[in-house]
């Protein structure tokens, strides 16, 4: 079996693109591990809305299965590295509208109604 659950910030924007008709979004992890961090790269397939809502320093929950790529450089030199598919990804930061973080994408922002009045008028 292939899982893992790791929480972490991410490192930078996400990037999403088309592959097809499929959406790829990659992002980095940084996770604590004590005194060190651990970087790792993550993908997700067809999730486009990640960039709307996470941004650079936004803590999520990922849940996915690690990969490892291998692939030679153009002077023959082997490489290699673990990334992970994420299948579900969890918003731990509070939105924007609790919090005085700014959205992630300026364009695409979430737009919500706006709240109620919380009171009663005497009769």
């Amino acid at each position: 079996m292939n899982q893992t659950i790791l929480s972490g910030h991410l490192t930078a924007d996400i990037e999403t693109r088309k592959v097809g008709e499929h959406h790829l979004s990659k992002f980095t992890l940084a996770c604590n591990e004590g005194e060190r961090v651990v970087f790792l790269p993550v993908q997700s397939w067809n999730m486009p809305h990640l960039s709307e809502y996470l941004s650079k320093g936004s803590k999520v929950l990922v849940s996915g299965s690690l990969k490892q790529d291998q692939w030679e450089t153009d002077a023959g030199e082997k490489r290699s590295r673990i990334l992970l598919t994420a299948y579900k990804v969890e918003f731990l930061t509070p939105s924007a509208e609790s919090s005085t973080m700014q959205p992630a994408s300026k364009t695409q922002t979430a737009k919500r109604p706006a709240p109620r009045p919380r009171y009663r008028a005497s009769a």
